[in-house]
């Protein structure tokens, strides 16, 4: 009797490990799939622009894109500021 029991136990085992397996590849296409999507929408946003190669390097080594303001520029110092000003009320 509990060597059906353990029997049991291990198949159930490994019906588990084959689930995990099945889950991980389906998550390494999702995320594979997701990327892809990413870089196409990337791809069609610099086409969009119709900037030329070298304007196309221009803006990316400057950090800037035409007609948008530049982001601001945080500094870990200002939040690490901010935390210990929040810490303290």
């Amino acid at each position: 009797m509990a060597m059906n029991k353990i029997d049991r136990i291990n198949r159930e085992i490994e019906k588990t490990r084959e689930k995990i397996t099945e889950y991980q590849n389906k998550l390494k296409g999702l995320e594979a799939q997701k990327t892809e999507a990413e870089n196409l929408q990337i791809v069609q946003l610099v086409r969009s622009m119709r900037l030329s190669p070298a304007e196309l390097t221009s803006m990316l080594k400057s950090g800037a894109i035409p007609g948008m303001a530049p982001a601001p520029v945080y500094h870990g110092a200002d939040n690490e500021e901010m935390e210990e000003t929040e810490n303290e009320e």
